[in-house]
């Protein structure tokens, strides 16, 4: 059984450059700037989750992270989600 100290760490912050810009009111959003969320941020995943379902809970938390809004989010390519998802998923 592999301890926790043998799981490869994420980083704490990751830069996520999307694949294609994203226009929303105004403004081009060309990159995520991905963190470690605080506890009070999983807390407020883990009730969007509840009543939402993943993506919703996943975008949700995205926009708490970067500050991007959540309606600009929905325009970003599926993969640039998925990369997303996959790096915040290592703290949730």
């Amino acid at each position: 059984m592999e301890s926790v100290d043998q799981k490869l760490e994420a980083p704490d912050e990751l830069t996520l450059t999307l694949r294609k810009a994203v226009e929303f009111a105004g403004e081009q959003i060309h990159v995520l700037e991905l963190r470690e969320p605080t506890l009070d941020e999983v807390e407020k995943f883990t009730k969007e989750f509840q009543k939402n379902g993943s993506i919703a809970a996943v975008r949700f938390l995205i926009s708490l992270i970067t500050g991007h809004p959540v309606a600009a989010l929905g325009r970003i390519a599926a993969r640039d989600f998925k990369a997303a998802e996959e790096y915040l998923a290592n703290f949730i």
